[in-house]
């Protein structure tokens, strides 16, 4: 896999903060009798942890017609820093919808960041996770990935 798209980064009330560019990189393994797996890259060139810290492999989970995917990077033993969180997808991660918690981005960490690709703008990221939704109806909003406060 290797593919480049513009997408749209939002924050849990759903302002868009800005758009960057995805590259994802990769194999998607599809060994017989285990689950598959994609092993590879994933970076947004407006978040550097993306490009700085190592991704785990992402197990995707079949939720309705679209899957789901958490997700790690996680930063060297020295920096003991990790980032967090899930993406929900089409089978070939061609649309996704991804929220990840505590992520600085633009030199602000935030509670939670979305991002929506492929998505220049709001209208766009809405109409991806529309469709999304359209195959997960129980697909949660950012709010609900928040902890109550």
């Amino acid at each position: 896999m290797n593919r480049q798209s513009d997408v749209v980064v939002l924050n849990e009330d759903h302002v868009v903060l800005g758009n960057t560019t995805l590259v994802m990189e990769g194999i998607v393994h599809r060994p017989l009798f285990r689950e598959h797996y994609f092993e590879g890259k994933i970076e947004l060139s407006d978040l550097d942890f993306t490009r700085e810290y190592r991704m785990f492999p992402l197990y995707p989970v079949q939720e309705g017609n679209i899957f789901s995917s958490f997700i790690t990077y996680s930063g060297s033993s020295q920096q003991l820093e990790s980032v967090t969180g899930v993406m929900f997808h089409d089978e070939s991660f061609s649309k996704l919808n991804l929220f990840l918690k505590e992520a600085p981005y633009k030199g602000t960490t935030h509670n939670l960041i979305q991002i929506v690709s492929p998505a220049s703008d709001f209208m766009t990221a809405e109409k991806i996770v529309n469709e999304l939704k359209l195959g997960f109806p129980d697909m949660p909003d950012a709010k609900k990935l928040l902890p109550p406060q």
